[in-house]
């Protein structure tokens, strides 16, 4: 095994410090504090033992999970209780937002005011997966792709840093403050060029598409284990093969996360002033469960009426979808009818994380017959 030693400190943040590994160029190591944040604001940072171990247990467990389900992910593998190795990343100053549930607290409900927060019992959920965009600014302004530093102006004591992009695929961005509707004033807070942020416009639909999935997968998951995941805050980069990857750390910061009565254990409980014992043990908690993430067995149906009905994709679509199982069935709901019924109910038995392709050729009335069975 190898063994990786720190070397240089590059950065520290508010909750981790990121060092350089010696005789390893293009590696780093993350070590998380024990600080706790709210706010963006300094005065409301806490600190609780173990609370960087907790960071480092979930961010570990959930990037070994994206990575299964192949998601390209910068992390590399735990070194201990607090730290891990990650590939270094030049990061793209952006914050995609990826919401599922809008709850009383949630931010966005700033910008709606027509919805009262009093009336949502417990959340809102949305019928598409939303994905938003936010300049990710620090002191008012962000470094762009040429390494420059650029200027906004942005006053953090009136909420203004980390602006919401109005439209990620317009040339010019405009800048719109997070938690205020867009014709309220001071909602507005100027704009940047697209390019001094990233290269080609495709990335937009590329970051889009890795945080649907990515959701997808960890809602799946804490679905399994009894809990609902609100909302997610990530952060992607570019490796140094220019390969566009999720960067930083995935926690309980990163997320909302509620469990089966809706109460949250995420850092909201923080936010909203719970006491800090509490909100420790909830970390602990998610830390204990997470242990248990894992891509599941899973099999794949394919529902032929005949040996005459082709494949919906080509069986090599499948290789390289994780534990995955492919079972034929070949059966005509029209001439086997009671076959197919008692079959449907093996399956189910046999199988109930499977999913059903019914290719059918033209026999368009048994797909809804076996959905609705």
């Amino acid at each position: 095994m190898i063994k990786y030693e720190k070397g240089e400190m590059i950065s520290e943040g508010k909750t981790k410090q990121v060092f350089k590994v010696v005789g390893h160029p293009g590696l780093v190591i993350i070590r998380a504090k024990d600080d706790i944040t709210a706010f963006d604001q300094a005065k409301y940072t806490k600190q609780f033992p173990g609370k960087g171990i907790c960071s480092t247990t979930i961010t570990c467990r959930v990037f070994e999970l994206l990575k299964a389900a192949g998601i390209p992910v910068g992390y590399r593998e735990q070194l201990s209780e607090r730290e891990f190795l990650a590939e270094e990343g030049t990061m793209i100053p952006l914050e995609v937002i990826g919401r599922r549930c809008v709850a009383p607290e949630s931010s966005c409900l700033k910008r709606t005011p027509q919805i009262d927060p009093k009336s949502i019992d417990p959340v809102i959920r949305l019928p598409r997966l939303s994905v938003e965009f936010d300049l990710k600014t620090t002191g008012g302004g962000f470094i762009d792709r040429f390494g420059d530093r650029v200027e906004l102006g942005l006053n953090a004591e009136r909420k203004e840093e980390d602006p919401l992009i109005e439209d990620p695929y317009s040339q010019e961005w405009q800048l719109l403050h997070s938690k205020k509707p867009a014709w309220e004033d001071g909602a507005r807070l100027g704009s940047v060029q697209r390019d001094q942020v990233i290269s080609d416009i495709a990335l937009i639909d590329k970051m889009d598409d890795l945080t649907r999935r990515l959701f997808l997968v960890l809602e799946g998951m804490w679905k399994m284990l009894g809990y609902h995941i609100l909302d997610i805050k990530v952060e992607y980069g570019f490796n140094a093969r220019g390969e566009l990857m999720l960067f930083d750390v995935i926690d309980a910061d990163s997320w909302r996360l509620r469990d089966r009565k809706w109460e949250d254990f995420s850092k909201q409980s923080f936010r909203d002033g719970q006491d800090l014992d509490r909100v420790a043990r909830k970390f602990w908690i998610v830390a204990d469960k997470i242990q248990q993430f894992a891509i599941p067995d899973q099999t794949l149906v394919v529902w032929r009426g005949s040996d005459k009905d082709s494949w919906p994709l080509a069986p090599e679509s499948y290789e390289d979808v994780p534990n995955l199982k492919i079972e034929m069935v070949t059966l005509s709901g029209h001439k086997q009818t009671g076959m197919c019924l008692d079959k449907l109910n093996d399956l189910q038995r046999d199988y109930p994380s499977g999913v059903i392709l019914a290719a059918v050729g033209l026999a368009l009335s048994w797909p809804p017959t076996l959905s609705g069975r």
